[in-house]
This record gives C-alpha cells, sequence and structure tokens, in this order.
C-alpha cells in the first residue's frame, strides 16, 4: 500500500506464504548515471519491450527515426534503452526465446481503426472524399489528403455530401465522413442519394451525445439514427467494424456495396475503435481480398426514341444499369421519376418505383460473425468496438457464445435465425437504452437482456464478469 513517485516499475518475486515482494529495478539509477533523469522513461520501454518478447532493433529503429537529427540525444537514448532492455533480460521475467520462436517470418503492425479503414479505402481506389474536420475522424482526413484521393474541405458538412454526391454522378467512387452532429446535416442530402440511386459511403465516427456532449468520448448510440434517420423510406446500409481487420475489409467493401446496390452505405466506427492503437499480424490483413465491384453499368449507347437510357428501368432485382455523363443521354432526378428519370408522381408509377428500390437489398447475405461452442447456454451478442473485449471473455467462459453483427442493416437473416434457437440473448453495447437489443426483440418477438455503458469508456472484461456471472 502507499503511493509510488516516478516511473512506477518493480520486479516482483514470491515470498513465504504467496506473498509478493517487490524490489526497485534501478531505472532511475540508469538515467541518473547517463546524465539526464529523463531516460528514465526510455529504459523503461527498453524493459516493456524485453518482457513483451519484441526484439530491441525495433525499438532501436524507432529511436533513431525520432532522435536521428540529434547525434548526442540519439546516442543517450540508445543507450538508455539499451539498459533497459538489459534489466528485462537479467529479471528472467519472460520467456523471450519461446516468443521470437513463434513470431518468426512475421510482420506485426499496430494500427489505430482509422489507419485501417483508410487502407481499406485506398485498396477501394476511392477517387474523391468530402469531409468537415470533427473528432474522431479528422485523422481520415490527414491521411486522405496525403494520398491519390481528392480531398475536399468544405465549408460544412451539407455542402460536403452534396459534393460527394456530385462526384459519384461524375463516375468517381465517393465518401464523406464525419460525426453525430455532422451526420444530421447530411441527412437530406443522403435522402436524395437513396431516391436518386446514386452510391454514396458515408463514415460516421460515433462519440458521446447528444449535441457536443463529451467530443472526445466514445459511444455506440448512433446506429438507430444510422438506420432510421432521413424523411421518407429508401434502402441504406449500415455497417460496423469490431476490428482492425473488419476496418481494413469494411473500408473497401462500403464502395463495392454502394456501387453494387446504387445506396447509402452508411460505416459506424466510434472514437474507441477509431484512435486507439491495436496490433495484427500484418499476413492476416494482406489475406482480406477486396475486388473491384462498380455494379451494372450501361455499356455503349443504349437509347429509346431519343430519350436515351432507362436510368431507372424496372429489374426483377430492382438495381438499374448505371451511365456516367458522356457515356449516353439519362436524367438522373431526386424527385419521384418514372424509368427515364423524368418527374412522375402518378400513382402506379410511385408504387411500382418504391417496390422497386426498396427490393434492391432483398440478396445481401452474410453480415455476421460466430464465436464460441455452438450449443452455449447464452449467447452474447454485439456489435462494433464490443467485439475484441467479447471474444477476450469467451476464452475463459465457455458457456457463452458470441454473436458479432458486422452489418447492423439490414440485419443479416441467418443470424436472425441463430437467435430465434438462442436459449438465453444478452446484447453487450455502449449505448444508455440498447438499441440492438430493441431492433433483435422486435426481430425474433423474445426479451433480450441488456449489458450497457454510456459513460464513454469502452467496456473492460472485468465488467462483463461482474455482470454476467451470477
Amino acid at each position: 500500500k502507499g503511493e509510488v513517485g516516478g516511473p512506477a516499475f518493480a520486479k516482483a518475486t514470491a515470498g513465504k506464504g504467496g506473498k509478493y515482494e517487490a524490489g526497485e529495478l534501478g531505472l532511475n539509477k540508469i538515467a541518473k548515471k547517463l546524465g539526464n533523469p529523463l531516460v528514465a522513461n526510455t529504459a523503461g520501454l527498453g524493459f516493456i519491450f524485453r518482457i513483451l518478447g519484441f526484439e530491441l532493433r525495433i525499438l532501436e529503429e524507432q529511436i533513431k527515426e525520432e532522435f536521428g537529427k540529434n547525434q548526442e540525444i540519439l546516442k543517450l537514448n540508445l543507450e538508455a534503452v539499451r539498459k533497459g532492455y538489459e534489466v528485462g533480460v537479467s529479471c528472467g521475467l519472460w520467456d523471450v526465446g519461446r516468443v521470437v520462436r513463434v513470431r518468426v517470418g512475421k510482420t506485426i503492425v499496430n494500427l489505430t481503426g482509422n489507419e485501417a479503414l483508410v487502407e481499406g479505402i485506398l485498396k477501394a481506389d476511392c477517387g474523391f472524399a468530402a469531409i468537415y474536420p470533427m473528432t474522431p475522424i479528422n485523422s481520415i482526413l490527414a491521411m486522405l489528403t496525403r494520398s491519390k484521393v481528392q480531398v475536399f474541405r468544405p465549408e460544412d458538412e451539407i455542402a460536403g455530401i452534396m459534393a460527394a454526391i456530385g462526384a459519384s454522378y461524375a463516375g468517381k467512387r465517393a465518401m464523406v465522413a464525419t460525426s453525430g452532429g455532422g451526420f444530421s446535416l447530411m441527412i437530406e442530402g443522403m435522402g436524395m442519394a437513396g431516391t436518386a440511386e446514386i452510391p454514396i459511403v458515408i463514415i460516421v465516427g460515433q462519440r458521446t451525445g447528444p449535441s457536443t456532449g463529451m467530443a472526445t468520448f466514445s459511444s455506440q448510440a448512433d446506429l438507430n439514427f444510422a438506420i432510421f434517420g432521413g424523411h421518407g423510406e429508401f434502402p441504406r446500409i449500415v455497417l460496423s467494424p469490431g476490428d482492425l481487420k473488419e476496418a481494413f475489409f469494411l473500408g473497401a467493401e462500403a464502395f463495392n456495396l454502394a456501387e453494387h446496390y446504387q445506396v447509402p452505405v452508411i460505416l459506424l466506427t466510434d472514437k474507441y475503435l477509431a484512435e486507439s492503437r491495436f496490433s495484427v499480424d500484418k499476413e492476416e490483413l494482406e489475406k482480406i481480398r477486396n475486388s473491384v465491384d462498380r455494379g451494372k453499368l450501361v455499356e455503349g449507347f443504349e437509347g429509346d426514341g431519343g430519350f436515351g437510357c432507362k436510368r431507372y428501368e424496372f429489374t426483377k432485382d430492382g438495381i438499374s444499369p448505371r451511365a456516367f455523363p458522356g457515356q449516353t443521354a439519362f436524367l438522373t432526378n431526386s424527385y419521384e421519376h418514372d424509368e427515364y428519370g423524368f418527374s412522375s408522381d402518378e400513382v402506379e408509377n410511385r408504387k411500382k418505383m418504391m417496390k422497386k428500390r426498396m427490393r434492391k437489398l432483398s440478396g445481401l447475405e452474410g453480415g455476421y460473425g460466430r464465436y464460441g461452442e455452438n450449443g452455449a447456454k447464452t449467447t452474447l451478442v454485439g456489435w462494433g468496438s464490443t467485439k475484441e473485449i467479447i471474444l477476450d471473455f469467451l476464452k475463459d467462459h465457455q458457456e457463452f457464445n458470441y454473436l458479432h453483427i458486422w452489418r447492423p442493416w439490414p440485419f443479416p437473416k441467418e443470424a436472425e435465425e441463430i437467435l430465434k434457437k438462442s436459449k438465453r440473448i444478452v446484447c453487450v453495447e455502449g449505448n444508455f437504452s440498447g438499441q440492438m437489443a430493441d431492433m433483435i426483440e422486435r426481430l425474433i418477438f423474445r426479451k433480450v437482456e441488456r449489458v450497457l455503458k454510456d459513460d464513454g469508456r469502452p467496456f473492460f472484461k472485468r465488467e462483463l464478469e461482474a455482470r454476467l456471472i451470477k
């Protein structure tokens, strides 16, 4: 008991009666010997790298990159990190040889959720991004600005989504990125894209609301807003990655879905996933395959009586061939329209056009992941960034299984059938009311228990154990 000042590293060994004895590691002594108390931190970093099983050269390369402009400071920090690493060796706290053998031939990359998302966006060959700065998507703007993507920083979010819709109409894969307040301003534009059948990707970084709320804290409270936001009814797809691999995959797949089905695709991330760092095997990311699917396109000139192509042609699957300016004559219209795009408020046309639009997503499959034993007594349901902590919880509690929903809307049909057969369902969400739980109850007409948290912080394993283990 008591307080520790300075670098709080200590070696703990088992003593008599199962008690632990702690001794100072001597990091401050290293710093004092080197003549600069600040390098105790660098020595501590070397110590941590050793006990985690990382190679010293990796840290040395980072230090050279950071302090390379000042040779005196560089030499001092390299010496400190080496001595800290040696402390880890002398303590014998970790079987580094075992860890290194496991890691032979592997490259571990450390990324934020936003960085993984941008990698997916670039892989999708995105051509245009309109982004008004807003936490937690600012780093997406910064990274895309340094890429081949044409980036437009608009005066507000309304201008941003309209510019992206225009770019998509012209033939580029287009996106916007924002958070709750900015998404509120984009809603009418999203409705325009929905009725005009113009593909658009909308990335929404959730943070604690309403209003400005707690702008630098996380949340999962925008699910209902993403699914139901907008006046009138139009099809849309809502995605929500739970880890780096899903952020990478869905960052690319969002564009395929938007263009294949000609709908707005909303990708919900959150402050925790967007700006926290995670490690992943680079090979696991490279295994993810995303081919570019631009959907049905008009080939050559297809005209009829001088009116050009039927931009909104009635088809069996509801998806009409899409054309770009310069290919052929066609009309794009955000008013209700007929097959050619001419405005029409006739009753029969309205009925047919609504049915056409609303059946476009009927063929969607997948959208979920299943973990744990099929016959478990309790099925946990989560979406977005709760994934990692629930999987960690599952390692020690095999009496639970887990259904991870990475496409909350349309809700996966297969997942719905699984839940109908589940003995007990508990939904884990970072919001006040349990928005996913509400949706599941409406779908399967069963009571869904809730483990909820709405204080801006992520879930911790001990919290799940306290609330789920009885």
